[in-house]
């Protein structure tokens, strides 16, 4: 079914030595899409200049690249390792002047350093040095997190654009409230919109009360309804988004694509009832 929504074009950026977390991260919008793009009305378009930039002359390389593609993008999601990237004429590294550029504008930046294992070997001290400078020059600005694997990152990256997104009203921007909202969404804070603190003892339900099951909502998600308290912080970490439905109440959204997972987690079938009147 169509429905109107607002088109973000979103920046990745990195250096050379992140690909997989690249791809994680455009992966990442598309699942965001799929769960979240018909309810909050934004569609989230990945951007790389790999794909998005052409052949052309007259001006150095990044400059292009900065005309071609970075200006025309509402939000960047950068990822970092080991390295921070090649000088471009005005900055340290293409990445760094694209950051920048967006830092300036106050558009939304979110940066994500992997903490995962290396060869020492392989490892360029110089670049580690810059990236380790940069990082410090930019510590209070914008949403900065680490991620240990490319499944934490992806989780760590939901749950911010989530919060971004929930924040925007005509034009991105991100203040320190929607970063502290942020920080706090991996700190294990549940936060206002979630259900409160799970009881020390589980409650049975009582006579005529229903537990928890898995409802239809729309073509590519579904909610999982009733007394969900015992689960609400592993279906928060999993990504599930605690909401007031259409059909009345509230209950937490997925993806389709999450129900075995989810069915797993809240040891049920992976079956869904009919969405409730």
């Amino acid at each position: 079914m169509p429905f109107s929504a607002t088109v973000l074009q979103v920046l990745i950026a990195s250096p050379s030595d992140v690909p997989e977390a690249r791809s994680a991260i455009a992966a990442t919008l598309y699942d965001w899409n799929a769960l979240h793009a018909q309810t909050m009305g934004y569609v989230l378009l990945p951007v790389m200049w790999e794909s998005h930039s052409a052949p052309a002359m007259g001006d150095r390389p990044q400059a292009i690249i900065n005309k071609q593609v970075v200006r025309n993008c509402d939000m960047l999601v950068g990822a970092f390792w080991t390295r921070l990237g090649s000088p471009t004429g005005v900055e340290d590294s293409g990445t760094v002047e694209e950051i920048r550029y967006f830092l300036n504008l106050n558009k939304p930046v979110m940066l994500y350093y992997s903490k995962q294992q290396v060869d020492l070997d392989r490892i360029d001290t110089k670049q580690l040095e810059k990236l380790k400078e940069f990082k410090a020059s930019i510590r209070d600005k914008g949403i900065q997190e680490d991620f240990t694997s490319t499944d934490d990152l992806k989780q760590r990256l939901f749950r911010h654009l989530t919060i971004v997104l929930r924040d925007m009203t005509v034009s991105p921007m991100v203040d320190e409230r929607v970063v502290r909202a942020a920080h706090e969404s991996t700190r294990g804070d549940l936060g206002a919109d979630t259900p409160p603190t799970v009881p020390a003892k589980k409650k049975s339900p009582k006579d005529g009360e229903e537990g928890i099951w898995l409802e239809e909502y729309s073509d590519k998600s579904f909610v999982v309804r009733g007394n969900s308290l015992e689960f609400a912080a592993k279906l928060k970490e999993i990504g599930g988004r605690w909401m007031s439905l259409r059909n009345g109440g509230k209950g937490w959204m997925f993806s389709k694509r999450w129900l075995d997972d989810v069915a797993k987690l809240l040891k049920q079938k992976p079956k869904l009832r009919p969405q409730s009147e």
